[in-house]
């Protein structure tokens, strides 16, 4: 089994990167915003690919979602936005059935990024809780949890509850890393 710090430079050597450069994509594009929301929604990373977590959400709801952001006095919010916080409240209180709490944060992300804003907490959706559990104990991640406006689908922890190496990646690395490694994870 490998070490926490054998896995972070494995994920910092193989992921990392590539999760900065598909955010990086978002930052630097001369897209319109409103192009540049279809994308965030859709989950499309550079070359147009899209990612495999919105595969799971159906077309209809992609397309809804789109329009919700896309409505003119929404657009003006997002314009409006100083932290991430800012943007996942605007997914987060336009969500519609089969939108659910991954695909909030994937497009939060991906809209914040445009404009240089990133979470400054660890979001632990499905995958990344698991792994929270695995590494911390669920006693633990459960008892020092907080919940975006009160939704327990929504847990977040601040990152320096994370061993090192761990807790000197930026939250989306660490959300990231746990689900990627939710099943090498083992408390100690």
């Amino acid at each position: 089994m490998k070490t926490l710090f054998e896995l972070v430079e494995i994920y910092n050597r193989n992921h990392a990167r590539n999760e900065d450069w598909k955010l990086s994509d978002f930052k630097n594009s001369p897209k319109s915003l409103e192009e540049q929301i279809k994308d965030a929604v859709w989950g499309r990373e550079p070359r147009t690919n899209r990612d495999k977590h919105q595969f799971r959400i159906p077309k209809k709801t992609l397309e809804e979602m789109v329009g919700i952001l896309q409505d003119p006095a929404i657009v003006n919010e997002i314009k409006r936005c100083k932290s991430f916080d800012d943007f996942f409240t605007i997914v987060y209180e336009s969500r519609i059935k089969n939108f659910g709490s991954l695909a909030v944060y994937d497009t939060s992300v991906r809209l914040g990024a445009i404009f240089g804003y990133y979470p400054t907490v660890v979001y632990l959706h499905q995958g990344a809780l698991e792994g929270a559990h695995q590494l911390l104990g669920k006693d633990l991640v459960e008892t020092i949890s907080k919940y975006f406006c009160g939704n327990l689908d929504y847990p977040y922890v601040s990152r320096d509850i994370f061993p090192e190496p761990l807790n000197k990646l930026e939250p989306y690395h660490i959300e990231n890393f746990l689900c990627i490694n939710k099943n090498k994870l083992k408390m100690e």
